[in-house]
């Protein structure tokens, strides 16, 4: 755990991410002084990579936004990236020199290097040493002396974990641990909302991984302000930065520091002008002008900074803006008395240490059981420094650790569900919610042929999925048809919206296929079909899930596991899974069906001691439902020697190993 290996991580991880991605346009289309260029969804190609290459995938998401666009053909142009409309696979470009290529033509954009910011902060020698040394705190958090202790007296309706959770503001690391539906944003603006309160010379830096978790995050701080009625801290509250959702802050625009809007505009012109490599005059000049314009941008930020309580951000602006962080105390000291990564599982291990000298406290809110770091190279300390979260490092217990245990998004068969399979158990439907009516009325609602009380249904598919050249990844038609014709019948019934239903799917090939299929009915563009890497942080009432191919290797090991978390837990009413016998056998999706399989058995579990007894055992009791102790499930094989037999848990779906002579022990006791 030294310095130079963090740095080897980052040189690795660099080395292993592509300068430039080419897409292949579908269509372009002028909206004013703007241009919508639609992308072909299956077309991707990365710098010194194969076209379709799994880590060329998942690629247009706002982390694209300020990315520089080029053409060569059939006329050579270049715009900046206004914004990602990743649901329509969709670029909006401002600035162009001319009119962007039209189908059929490739258009290569130029994104951000982010990670360049983080590994300049590692190449600081005395920064990053300050870094390092705050990783042992993250295992080991300290109580912070003096203070005055959060109770949420105001917000009477806060769940006891909620509550409990107030406290980890107290401490020199915390990880405030939410899993779906539980509420964790919330919670979090509530604890800073009394932080700001209880605490009136505090400061507080709060980040997220995207722009729109940030506009989130910042909203329900100051909601919860408003609704505790602290009027006097709302205008302390500051979200910076030029991409965020202007409808969200309808009502609420004391929280955009309205000051930096021209040179902000000047500064976005700027950046969508940027001339190519060959002319390095040109290129030279217009770097030149974009550093004045962030310097000015610099200095108009600090005094944003310098005034508010709170200022709000993405983690890669911090990155890109750490001097300027670092220069509100001038002595050295950590400018912020609170430093709050949100959605903090998917921000990286190095990244995180290098923003943590900025706060005198961090917490970390999150779920490690969702989705983690993007992290491409294969080498063994960028997985380690890289592939991994704070998380990685948090106490198995303690007081520094919170996590909400009730959850109000899931109907009780999905959230029992998602809690066995992810949760261990721990995570329940909260009391309140099962005690509403109207919360418990719109979970019972029938979809086609799906009563109004099944709540996860499994739709047998008889194909499998598989690679497709063509469509640069796995597809299945069979199921893009099912999907198609099941919506459609949701929508002609009357019953459901278009807003109510959600597709996802771990491929993007596949979710081209599905979007064909939707319009070839003529069903409504509003409809969303979603990789699962987009879906974390929505929900809906009804989730149709298509793994399309579970064979995939993408779609084994830990991260899988993740993934799957994501897709089923944005479901509230409804969870639709299609499975093949192929996808039923996976290490992706064969414990969730043998779960839902014995969930359905009706037969009496036999107690293991007795089948002992008998002649033959274990392999006579192979296919019995069985208890064994506080487990319970069926014993599906036994090994040719009969010394270990294999039980499925009911519980998780998962395999669990058991010595014969152990039990064969246990039935000879009188």
């Amino acid at each position: 755990m030294s310095l130079a290996d963090v740095r080897a991580a980052l040189n690795a991880e660099l080395s292993a991410t592509p300068e430039y991605y080419d897409f292949k346009v579908l269509r372009a289309e002028r909206d004013g002084a703007l241009w919508r260029v639609t992308l072909e969804p299956g077309y991707v190609f990365a710098e010194g990579q194969r076209p379709g290459a799994a880590s060329a995938q998942a690629l247009l998401d706002d982390s694209l936004d300020g990315a520089s666009a080029w053409w060569g053909s059939p006329a050579k142009g270049g715009a900046g990236v206004l914004a990602v409309v990743a649901e329509n696979d969709e670029l909006v470009l401002q600035n162009a020199s001319g009119p962007p290529p039209p189908a059929g033509h490739l258009i290569r954009l130029y994104p951000t290097r982010f990670l360049n910011a983080v590994a300049d902060a590692w190449w600081d020698t005395p920064w990053a040493e300050a870094a390092l040394a705050c990783l042992p705190d993250l295992s080991a958090p300290q109580p912070l002396r003096g203070g005055t202790p959060l109770t949420g007296e105001p917000f009477r309706w806060l769940r006891p974990a909620q509550r409990a959770a107030l406290s980890l503001a107290s401490f020199s690391s915390a990880f405030l641990w939410g899993p779906p539906g539980t509420g964790k944003t919330t919670t979090l603006g509530v604890l800073l909302a009394e932080y700001l309160e209880r605490h009136p010379t505090a400061r507080v830096l709060l980040l997220s991984t995207t722009n729109h978790a940030v506009d989130l995050a910042t909203l329900a701080v100051d909601k919860a302000l408003q609704k505790g009625r602290r009027e006097h801290l709302r205008a302390a509250v500051q979200r910076l930065g030029t991409r965020f959702d202007a409808a969200a802050y309808d009502g609420r625009e004391h929280l955009i520091p309205t000051q930096d809007r021209d040179l902000i505009a000047r500064l976005a012109r700027a950046e969508g002008q940027r001339p190519t490599a060959r002319d390095a005059q040109a290129l030279k000049a217009w770097a030149d002008r974009v550093s004045d314009l962030r310097d000015e941008l610099r200095a108009s930020s600090l005094k944003v900074l310098q005034r508010c309580r709170l200022a709000s951000m993405t983690t890669t602006r911090a990155a890109f803006t750490l001097k300027t962080l670092r220069e509100l105390t001038p002595d050295g000291e950590p400018p912020f008395d609170l430093l709050v990564f949100d959605e903090a599982s998917q921000v990286s291990l190095a990244h995180a240490l290098a923003l943590m000298p900025l706060g005198r406290a961090r917490l970390f809110a999150g779920d490690p059981q969702q989705l983690s770091p993007v992290q491409r190279s294969e080498d063994r300390l960028a997985r380690r420094w890289l592939g991994r979260s704070a998380f990685a490092e948090m106490p198995r217990a303690g007081a520094s650790v919170a996590l909400l245990d009730e959850q109000s998004r899931m109907a009780p068969p999905v959230g029992e569900l998602v809690s066995q399979l992810f949760y261990d158990g721990m995570l329940r439907v909260a009391a309140d919610a099962q005690a509403t009516p109207d919360w418990l009325a719109a979970r019972q609602r029938t979809l086609g042929d799906i009563a109004a009380d099944v709540h996860v249904h499994v739709h047998p598919m008889k194909t499998d999925g598989g690679w497709v050249a063509a469509e640069r990844g796995p597809v299945r038609r069979e199921s893009a048809e099912a999907i198609a014709e099941l919506l459609a019948q949701a929508l002609a019934s009357g019953q459901w919206q278009p807003e109510e239903l959600i597709v996802l799917t771990p491929f993007r090939a596949q979710r081209a296929l599905i979007r064909q299929r939707l319009r070839a009915r003529g069903l409504p563009e509003s409809l969303r079909v979603s990789t699962v890497h987009r879906a974390q942080g929505s929900e809906a009432p009804v989730v149709l899930f298509d793994p399309a191919d579970g064979a995939q290797p993408f779609l084994h090991g830990e991260e899988a596991q993740r993934l799957l978390n994501v897709a089923l837990s944005r479901a509230q009413a409804k969870l639709v899974l299609f499975v093949s016998p192929a996808d039923a056998a996976g290490g992706f999706l064969g414990p969730l069906v043998r779960k839902l399989r014995l969930a359905s058995d009706p037969r009496a579990a036999t107690p293991l001691e007795a089948l002992a007894r008998l002649p033959g055992f274990p392999a006579s009791a192979v296919g019995r439902r069985v208890t064994a102790g506080r487990h319970a499930g069926e014993l599906v094989r036994a090994s040719g020697d009969g010394r270990e037999f294999w039980l499925v848990n009911e519980k998780t779906g998962a395999e669990q190993r058991f010595d014969t002579g152990f039990w064969l022990q246990r039935a000879a006791r009188p």
